[in-house]
């Protein structure tokens, strides 16, 4: 990733190399395009995916990040690219029941297909630690659950 200074943010671009994406039996393209990494101390996350008014823009804290380490914090950025790329914002991830599990699972699949197996790897490790692998994290679900899901979708 290249980063710049713009008005006092640090920026970076996400951009991903991707084919044909497909999570429980079903497959459809996921078109790779370059979306804004801004610095965002306040935000109480590792990191969030937001559409703006200027297009899609991925927050990410940078002390949450520098604490469970680069492997964790760049899988949690690629689940948020694969908000945008999967176009969880639409009416069916939204509105309809069981939408944002179904997000947070194809989020978290399209990370795991798409990092490095060292990122995959240690964001595993994180979320089968003993204050997180129980936690129930609501729609992403449990930690125990993500690390089973991730190790299914890299194929671990």
């Amino acid at each position: 990733m290249r980063g710049k200074t713009i008005i006092g943010a640090a920026v970076s671009f996400c951009v991903f190399s991707l084919g044909v994406f497909g999570i429980f039996g079903v497959e459809r393209e996921a078109r790779a395009f370059a979306v804004p990494e801004i610095a965002a101390p306040w935000l109480n996350d590792i990191a969030m995916a937001k559409i703006t008014a200027n297009g899609p823009v991925i927050f990410y804290n940078p002390s949450m990040c520098k604490e469970v380490g680069p492997g964790v914090c760049g899988f949690i950025r690629a689940h948020e690219y694969g908000h945008i790329v999967l176009n969880h914002s639409n009416e069916f991830y939204t509105k309809y029941f069981g939408g944002r599990a179904l997000a947070e699972a194809e989020a978290d699949c399209f990370a795991a297909k798409n990092t490095q197996g060292w990122q995959a790897k240690a964001t595993i490790n994180w979320f089968l630690a003993p204050e997180r692998i129980d936690f129930d994290a609501g729609d992403h679900g449990t930690g125990r659950e993500r690390a089973k899901r991730i190790k299914e979708c890299r194929g671990i």
